[in-house]
């Protein structure tokens, strides 16, 4: 195959052309993979340390607002706000229950410390011949006494309580599911705040 000077110079600028246009896209292809990187992030270092807010007050030493991190529990509250008072019935609480933002968390009092301040122990703070329960600081135990409320309903009055906050007046218990004016009217002289 014989061709000509101006043929091999033509031949010689094509295969030039295609080795540098190889080359390029070559080096391209090269340079990106080595600016990619495969990161692999231990999950408990990569959360971010998100803060809540947990309002605590009740027989604690320092009632207020504390910033907590995510995933605290209700005794990190407590320790945050100085510690339990010796008043404290810290066996209402579930004391490793994670805290929720926005939550509202009330340490009740003994009721044998209720019972001393009263001076008698058929009354408890309410002045009054008959024993009543305070809704804003009785155990489940106490609520379940009271006439027609069973286990589940007492439950629900202390998650009330939490998530809403203390009880402003006997008759926002009627706000839980299931509890209507008949169950309040039963109990009604027997519960105060």
């Amino acid at each position: 195959m014989n061709l000509t000077k101006e043929q091999q110079l033509i031949l010689l600028g094509l295969i030039a052309s295609i080795v540098v246009g190889l080359g390029v896209m070559a080096y391209r292809h090269f340079q990106g993979e080595t600016t990619t990187a495969i990161v692999i992030e231990n999950p408990k270092t990569s959360q971010p340390s998100v803060q809540i807010l947990v309002h605590i007050s009740g027989s604690v030493r320092r009632e207020g607002v504390y910033k907590l991190k995510i995933g605290d529990r209700l005794l990190d509250v407590i320790k945050e706000a100085g510690g339990a008072l010796p008043t404290a019935d810290l066996s209402a609480l579930n004391l490793a229950e994670p805290a929720k933002d926005g939550e509202k968390i009330i340490v009740p009092v003994k009721q044998e410390v209720l019972e001393r301040i009263s001076g008698n122990p058929d009354t408890r703070i309410s002045g009054t011949s008959q024993r009543k329960v305070n809704l804003n600081i009785a155990d489940e135990k106490t609520l379940d006494s009271l006439p027609g409320i069973g286990p589940s309903t007492a439950k629900a009055i202390i998650e009330y309580r939490r998530t809403n906050g203390p009880f402003a007046r006997i008759e926002q218990i009627m706000e839980i599911p299931r509890f209507g004016k008949s169950k309040f009217e039963r109990i009604k002289d027997r519960i105060t705040i």
